[in-house]
Formats: C-alpha cells, structure tokens, sequence
C-alpha cells in the first residue's frame, strides 16, 4: 500500500498551481511530506517546466528519460517519455536518448570495472579533444 497524505495536505495555493497546470492535482504529489510539497512543485514549475532555462523542454526531458532510463524508474520513464513528446520530441530522438543512456552506463560499466587509472583517462580526454577541436 503506498503512503498517502489526504487531498487536503497539499497548500492551497500549490494546489491552484498544480491545477492550473496539469487540470488536477496528480495523487504523488500527496506522497510527499506536506511541508515538501511546495518546495518540489517549485523545481518542477520553475526549471523543468520553465522555458526560461538554457535547456530547452525536450532537451531536460530527454535528460530526465535517459537518467529514468539507468536507475530504473518506470514510472520517471513514462512521465519523461510523455513529457518529451509534448515538447516535440521524435520518436528517433526518444530512442537515441535511452540508447545514449545505455551506451553511457556500458563504458562506465567497463571503465569502473577495469579500475582504469584515472589522471591517464583525464589526459587522454584531453587528447581527443584536441584532435576533433583541430580537425
């Protein structure tokens, strides 16, 4: 059984907010601790949602689907997903953040694993970057 606040442990004015914005309040908001609520809504509304951040919104929900991707969370998964969309997000890009995600995930699977010396790693970094910066 999930844990659950009432309807009512959300402020009023975070309840107007959320409303406004999605048409309901979403029944996770009432898993967070009453006094949270406002502060989580905050983040949400003022950087994910914001179009007055450097990211634009598919980008930081493209993010948010490849982070999902890795921890794994379904339920980040689907809302990242649906967010993508709604920011314009094709169907390729959607796969090739979740495949970036995995491709990420597989060479520090491979480097952490090989324990490879990392003042090397930094230096070699360094040189590859330098060669695709001259070319």
């Amino acid at each position: 059984m999930p844990t659950m606040n009432s309807p009512n442990s959300v402020p009023a004015d975070v309840k107007r907010e959320i409303t406004d914005t999605f048409g309901f309040v979403p029944s996770f908001f009432q898993t967070l601790p009453p006094n949270e609520t406002k502060l989580f809504w905050t983040v949400v509304r003022d950087f994910q949602l914001s179009d007055k951040t450097a990211l634009p919104g598919k980008v930081k929900e493209l993010i948010g689907l490849g982070v999902a991707s890795q921890i794994p969370c379904h339920y980040c998964t689907l809302f990242h997903t649906e967010a993508a969309r709604l920011n314009g997000a094709t169907e390729q890009e959607i796969q090739e953040a979740i495949f970036m995600a995995g491709v990420t995930r597989l060479g520090s699977t491979i480097l952490n694993g090989a324990q490879i010396d990392e003042t090397t790693f930094n230096k070699e970094v360094r040189e590859i970057v330098a060669h695709l910066s001259a070319q």
